[in-house]
């Protein structure tokens, strides 16, 4: 054993079990006499441990330095390793090549994904290729015949594999067979760079992050009602114009569960099986959507305007009734709090004056502390339960504010998405989950491809 921590606790361990240790090459039990001379065997153990830890790893980068091995990894795409030597996979550079192209014409990695789904590429399980796999394959410079070693390195003392600093990495040019360009590598990364920010975060290793924020209401409250996953806000691009509408993350990622006429057809079957994976939900125009959400605002104005107002109301008497309750037993619990105190004031001033004896001083003291700490319980319950009756008396109060200003679009539209608690989308229908009106039902009509109508169920 080569680690003393460990070797101290294995000990522990056989002499809270009642086990015994037996040592072949010296012929004898361990014993507690043997402790301080096992455990210098273990420190010593140990240090040569470490340093033969220092060495391989100083082996590793003199072999890194002359690039004799490029290593490849499962994860390595477009290159195959025959008898020793670094070759070209032709079918999976293809591929390569076709995702620099479009990176180089500012897709980003998202886009790229569904292009190479839509083009009959698929990665090694037969799924769609991930976007963190477009992403690794732009940023890694082997495909421009750049092999970059003394990445990583082994920690002998935290036992785990660590990241070397930048300054340590060691780089290799066509050390490998170049699929792309260096001047195509280079106008990929630089608008890759465009899109991100990047920042250092608390351990001091350098985060890429995308630059857009999202900052739409509607973000993460619509769901589908097929799968369960989220919808995503798209933009697709139509001559000079840009439509944007949301779809199930699962469809954005991989495209439909049942093919249809209208599936792109692939200009070449993968050699793997695709899982049944992908979403049939429909679509939704965010011109149509904001639409419907204003025709909705429209309908509780004009045709509920009447019975929201009345239970608005009737909920405002109430909420000023039990406001009104509330603070009377407030005040009468915070009388009886008071008296108690002070009955535990005066049963202190009568115990230092050695008025009443310690056992009785003692009894009395502990049940005045306990009704003190119940009224002080009930006083916080009170509290709380008055708060809340505040903000429901706010959102009333805002809720009938709403209604009187719901006629110009955008603030309609606004002002409703803010009551969106969320929206379950089925291919026929919606359900919108309000937090002061309600649920609303309704109902959709597949016109076509494209359209589709929309029918409110009020």
């Amino acid at each position: 054993m080569r680690n003393t921590k460990e070797w101290y606790f294995f000990i522990d361990q056989l002499v809270q079990n009642k086990k015994r240790l037996y040592f072949y090459l010296e012929r004898k039990f361990y014993s507690p006499d043997d402790a301080l001379i096992t455990g210098i065997k273990a420190i010593l153990a140990e240090d040569y441990s470490r340093s033969l830890s220092k060495n391989i790893n100083h082996a590793h980068r003199k072999r890194q330095e002359t690039g004799s091995n490029v290593i490849l990894t499962s994860k390595t795409w477009g290159f195959d390793k025959v008898n020793k030597q670094i070759v070209i996979n032709d079918k999976e550079a293809e591929m390569i090549r076709f995702i620099y192209e479009m990176a180089a014409q500012n897709n980003g990695s998202r886009v790229i994904a569904k292009m190479l789904q839509e083009n009959g590429y698929y990665n090694h399980e037969g799924n769609k290729i991930a976007e963190q796999t477009v992403r690794r394959i732009v940023r890694n410079p082997l495909y421009k015949g750049t092999a970059v070693m003394n990445i990583l390195h082994k920690n002998f003392e935290t036992k785990r594999t660590e990241r070397n600093s930048k300054d340590q990495w060691i780089y290799h040019d066509h050390i490998v067979p170049e699929i792309v360009s260096e001047e195509l590598w280079n106008k990929a990364n630089k608008l890759m760079d465009a899109r991100s920010n990047v920042f250092v975060t608390e351990d001091f290793k350098a985060k890429i992050i995308g630059s857009k924020k999202n900052s739409n209401p509607l973000t993460t409250k619509i769901v589908c009602g097929l799968c369960g996953s989220t919808f995503w806000r798209c933009t697709s691009v139509a001559g000079k114009t840009n439509k944007v509408y949301w779809s199930c993350k699962e469809y954005v990622q991989r495209g439909r569960k049942t093919k249809n006429n209208r599936s792109p057809k692939h200009k070449e079957e993968s050699k793997y099986e695709r899982t049944n994976a992908g979403c049939d939900n429909i679509h939704l125009k965010e011109g149509d959507l904001d639409k419907l959400i204003y025709d909705l605002s429209q309908k509780i104005n004009t045709k509920s305007i009447e019975d929201i107002s009345s239970a608005a109301s009737a909920i405002l008497k109430q909420v000023i009734s039990d406001t009104s309750e509330i603070e009377q037993q407030e005040k009468s619990f915070t009388s009886k709090l008071e008296k108690m105190i002070s009955n535990r004031e005066i049963l202190l001033d009568k115990y230092l004056d050695n008025k009443i004896e310690d056992d009785i001083y003692h009894m009395k003291d502990t049940k005045l502390k306990e009704r003190i700490a119940e009224l002080e319980d009930a006083c916080n319950k009170l509290a709380a339960k008055k708060n809340s009756i505040s903000e429901e008396k706010g959102r009333i109060e805002e809720l009938e504010k709403i209604i009187k200003v719901i006629t110009d679009y955008d603030i309609s539209v606004v002002n409703m998405k803010s009551h969106i608690k969320k929206i379950v989308v089925y291919p026929d229908y919606m359900i919108f989950h309000f937090d002061i009106f309600g649920d609303v039902r309704v109902e959709v009509k597949k016109i076509n491809y494209r359209k589709n109508e929309y029918r409110i169920c009020l």
